[in-house]
Protein backbone atom coordinates (compact mmCIF):
# COMPACT_ATOMS: atom_id res chain seq x y z
CA UNK A 1 0.00 0.00 0.00
CA UNK A 2 1.69 3.30 -0.94
CA UNK A 3 1.79 5.84 1.83
CA UNK A 4 -0.57 9.32 1.32
CA UNK A 5 2.29 11.58 0.02
CA UNK A 6 2.44 9.06 -2.91
CA UNK A 7 -1.05 8.73 -3.43
CA UNK A 8 -1.99 12.25 -2.98
CA UNK A 9 0.57 12.98 -5.72
CA UNK A 10 -0.70 10.50 -8.05
CA UNK A 11 -3.74 11.53 -7.91
CA UNK A 12 -2.56 14.92 -8.59
CA UNK A 13 -1.16 13.32 -11.79
CA UNK A 14 -4.75 11.84 -12.51
CA UNK A 15 -6.14 15.35 -12.30
CA UNK A 16 -3.28 16.96 -14.40
CA UNK A 17 -3.99 14.09 -17.38
CA UNK A 18 -7.72 15.20 -17.02
CA UNK A 19 -7.33 18.94 -16.96
CA UNK A 20 -5.00 18.14 -20.35
CA UNK A 21 -7.47 16.59 -21.65
CA UNK A 22 -10.26 19.38 -20.89
CA UNK A 23 -7.69 22.30 -22.36
CA UNK A 24 -6.83 19.93 -25.42
CA UNK A 25 -10.98 19.37 -26.00
CA UNK A 26 -11.22 23.47 -25.83
CA UNK A 27 -8.31 24.00 -28.19
CA UNK A 28 -9.59 21.69 -30.63
CA UNK A 29 -13.66 23.37 -30.12
CA UNK A 30 -11.96 26.48 -30.98
CA UNK A 31 -9.77 25.52 -33.48
CA UNK A 32 -13.40 24.09 -35.57
CA UNK A 33 -11.34 20.78 -35.50
CA UNK A 34 -14.29 19.30 -33.40
CA UNK A 35 -17.95 20.55 -33.51
CA UNK A 36 -21.35 19.67 -31.10
CA UNK A 37 -22.25 16.21 -32.95
CA UNK A 38 -25.41 14.94 -30.20
CA UNK A 39 -26.94 16.16 -27.12
CA UNK A 40 -27.31 13.30 -24.39
CA UNK A 41 -29.98 13.45 -21.81
CA UNK A 42 -28.79 11.24 -18.94
CA UNK A 43 -30.57 10.54 -15.20
CA UNK A 44 -30.34 13.83 -13.72
CA UNK A 45 -28.56 15.80 -16.59
CA UNK A 46 -26.95 16.33 -19.81
CA UNK A 47 -24.12 15.62 -21.56
CA UNK A 48 -22.47 16.85 -24.93
CA UNK A 49 -21.06 14.94 -27.52
CA UNK A 50 -18.36 16.57 -29.72
CA UNK A 51 -16.46 15.21 -32.81
CA UNK A 52 -15.81 16.15 -36.36
CA UNK A 53 -13.20 14.76 -39.66
CA UNK A 54 -10.28 14.58 -37.12
CA UNK A 55 -12.46 12.07 -35.05
CA UNK A 56 -13.71 10.63 -38.24
CA UNK A 57 -17.52 12.16 -37.97
CA UNK A 58 -18.16 14.86 -40.79
CA UNK A 59 -18.19 18.22 -39.30
CA UNK A 60 -21.80 19.63 -38.29
CA UNK A 61 -23.25 22.61 -40.44
CA UNK A 62 -26.10 24.16 -40.69
CA UNK A 63 -28.14 22.21 -43.44
CA UNK A 64 -28.22 23.20 -46.88
CA UNK A 65 -25.50 25.54 -46.34
CA UNK A 66 -27.67 27.60 -43.87
CA UNK A 67 -25.02 30.34 -42.37
CA UNK A 68 -26.85 31.62 -39.94
CA UNK A 69 -27.63 27.93 -38.22
CA UNK A 70 -23.62 27.26 -39.23
CA UNK A 71 -22.91 30.97 -37.21
CA UNK A 72 -25.22 29.02 -34.32
CA UNK A 73 -23.33 26.00 -34.16
CA UNK A 74 -20.04 27.62 -34.18
CA UNK A 75 -21.15 29.96 -31.07
CA UNK A 76 -22.11 26.75 -29.29
CA UNK A 77 -18.90 25.41 -29.66
CA UNK A 78 -16.87 28.63 -28.43
CA UNK A 79 -19.25 28.60 -25.40
CA UNK A 80 -18.14 24.83 -24.51
CA UNK A 81 -14.94 26.10 -25.27
CA UNK A 82 -14.84 28.68 -22.52
CA UNK A 83 -16.64 26.10 -20.68
CA UNK A 84 -13.71 23.51 -20.57
CA UNK A 85 -11.21 26.13 -20.30
CA UNK A 86 -12.67 27.81 -17.05
CA UNK A 87 -12.94 24.33 -15.27
CA UNK A 88 -16.77 24.18 -15.87
CA UNK A 89 -17.67 21.05 -17.37
CA UNK A 90 -15.28 18.34 -17.93
CA UNK A 91 -14.20 15.54 -20.93
CA UNK A 92 -16.04 12.52 -19.19
CA UNK A 93 -15.33 10.12 -21.50
CA UNK A 94 -15.32 8.86 -25.66
CA UNK A 95 -17.61 6.81 -27.34
CA UNK A 96 -15.88 4.41 -29.78
CA UNK A 97 -17.89 3.75 -33.07
CA UNK A 98 -16.95 2.01 -35.89
CA UNK A 99 -13.86 4.26 -37.62
CA UNK A 100 -14.99 7.04 -35.53
CA UNK A 101 -15.07 8.41 -32.00
CA UNK A 102 -16.63 10.98 -29.83
CA UNK A 103 -15.80 13.16 -27.20
CA UNK A 104 -18.43 13.21 -24.09
CA UNK A 105 -18.69 15.92 -21.77
CA UNK A 106 -20.72 17.16 -19.09
CA UNK A 107 -20.61 19.17 -15.26
CA UNK A 108 -22.46 21.02 -12.81
CA UNK A 109 -23.25 23.36 -14.75
CA UNK A 110 -25.32 20.59 -16.69
CA UNK A 111 -26.65 18.75 -13.73
CA UNK A 112 -24.24 16.48 -13.85
CA UNK A 113 -21.56 16.56 -10.62
CA UNK A 114 -18.02 16.51 -11.14
CA UNK A 115 -15.55 13.45 -10.90
CA UNK A 116 -13.80 12.00 -7.93
CA UNK A 117 -10.56 11.03 -8.59
CA UNK A 118 -9.76 7.80 -6.68
CA UNK A 119 -7.20 5.63 -7.77
CA UNK A 120 -8.85 1.78 -6.83
CA UNK A 121 -7.27 -0.21 -9.21
CA UNK A 122 -4.00 2.70 -11.46
CA UNK A 123 -1.46 0.58 -11.17
CA UNK A 124 -3.74 -2.21 -13.16
CA UNK A 125 -5.48 0.00 -15.37
CA UNK A 126 -1.97 1.94 -16.50
CA UNK A 127 -0.41 -1.82 -17.12
CA UNK A 128 -3.26 -2.61 -18.95
CA UNK A 129 -3.62 0.86 -20.70
CA UNK A 130 0.23 0.30 -21.86
CA UNK A 131 0.23 -2.93 -22.93
CA UNK A 132 -2.54 -2.25 -25.16
CA UNK A 133 -1.05 0.82 -26.56
CA UNK A 134 2.58 -0.78 -27.15
CA UNK A 135 1.50 -3.97 -28.94
CA UNK A 136 -1.78 -2.44 -31.05
CA UNK A 137 -1.01 0.86 -31.91
CA UNK A 138 2.86 0.36 -31.72
CA UNK A 139 3.90 2.98 -29.53
CA UNK A 140 7.49 2.44 -28.22
CA UNK A 141 7.06 1.55 -24.37
CA UNK A 142 9.91 4.46 -23.95
CA UNK A 143 7.51 6.61 -23.90
CA UNK A 144 5.50 5.42 -20.57
CA UNK A 145 6.92 5.81 -17.06
CA UNK A 146 8.30 2.73 -15.36
CA UNK A 147 8.72 1.90 -12.21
Amino acid sequence: MKNTCESDQAIRSVYSIQRNLDLITAGLLLTGQVTISRLIVEPGGLALSVGGPLTGIARMEGKFGNKTLSLFIDIGDILLGILLLTDQINVSGVFLGNGRFRINMTGPIFGIPKHEYTLPDIEKVYTQFRWIVTDYLNVDSKWFITN
